[in-house]
């Protein structure tokens, strides 16, 4: 556990030498630069279940499921949290500060599909 916050510690300070050695390696294997809890799952499985649920409901505004649609057991609450660490992180990204795996290219791929971020 201390490993894992050290490399995030390096990573968000933008450590030269890291981000030019380090950081691209652990990016090759999938490390996860959010903490566990933000998000639970890769940025391309995100970014994938994404796309399908905009393809099939015609917008990217991923609701909570209720109780009754399974609530936080439901596969869809994964989505949910997703998405809502994306605007947390945008919120980041806007004043210049480091935002967890939210980069420029992955902020002009979402809005190149129509995602809307939350200006809160």
């Amino acid at each position: 556990m201390q490993w894992v916050h050290k490399q995030r510690t390096l990573y968000s300070k933008k450590d030269v030498n890291y981000m030019t050695h380090k950081a691209p390696q652990l990016d090759e294997v999938g490390f996860e630069w959010t903490p566990r809890g933000n998000t639970k799952m890769t940025w391309e499985t995100g970014l994938e279940l994404l796309l399908e649920y905009g393809n099939t409901n015609g917008h990217y505004d991923v609701h909570c499921p209720t109780p009754e649609e399974g609530g936080a057991k439901s596969p869809g609450f994964r989505l949910y949290r997703w998405v809502e660490s994306l605007h947390s992180m945008y919120r980041s990204y806007k004043l210049g500060r480091q935002a967890g795996s939210l980069t420029d290219d992955r902020v002009l791929l979402l809005i190149k599909h129509g995602f809307a971020f939350r200006n809160d």
